[in-house]
This record gives C-alpha cells, sequence and structure tokens, in this order.
C-alpha cells in the first residue's frame, strides 16, 4: 500500500514545544502528561489528543489555507463504544474506544 505523506507545519497551539500551559485547573496534578516542574500538560493539538498519543509539534495544513491547523473535530459514533473524531479543516481523524 503506497501512503502519500502530507505536508506538516509547526503546531500553532504549542509553536512546536508539544506542551502548553496548564492554567488556574485545580485538578491539573491529575491530568496524565502534567508536568509539575514547568506547570504545562502535553498539547492536545499536535498528538496528545490521540488515544495513548504523544506530541510531536507538528500537524498537517489546513486545505483552505494551507496554514498548520487549530483541529476543530466533529465526533460520531462508530459503534457501540467507538468515537471518530475527524478535524473538519484538515481530515486529520482518529478514534477513542471507551471500553465500556
Amino acid at each position: 500500500m503506497n501512503r502519500v505523506e502530507r505536508e506538516r507545519g509547526v503546531c500553532p497551539v504549542c509553536n512546536g514545544s508539544g506542551r502548553v500551559p496548564a492554567g488556574d485547573n485545580q485538578y491539573k496534578e491529575i491530568y496524565s502528561g502534567y508536568d509539575k516542574a514547568t506547570d504545562t500538560l502535553k498539547c492536545d493539538n499536535c498528538g496528545g489528543q490521540y488515544m495513548y498519543g504523544q506530541p510531536t509539534g507538528k500537524v498537517f495544513l489546513r486545505r483552505d489555507n494551507n496554514q498548520p491547523c487549530v483541529h476543530e473535530y466533529e465526533g460520531t459514533n462508530a459503534g457501540r463504544c467507538l468515537t471518530s473524531y475527524n478535524c473538519k479543516h484538515c481530515g486529520d481523524y482518529f478514534q477513542i474506544d471507551s471500553g465500556d
């Protein structure tokens, strides 16, 4: 199977660092990926949103303006415990299995 590599750009949410400020959220210390030393969380725009995913600092380019995407996902039920998410700007796609 041939895969076409799509062009990627620097994530506009974390500026390529893979980390975002945790802010004033009272539950931040129990979030997966929280780093107390830097008071940051893993970026949920460039990989942290995927099941077991790690931020990469890179995202697909938007189809309308060829700029790095700030994703807006639309979720659909794909099965009993499976939800599919598709970004309406760049086509990024992932699934989450809640395991219920």
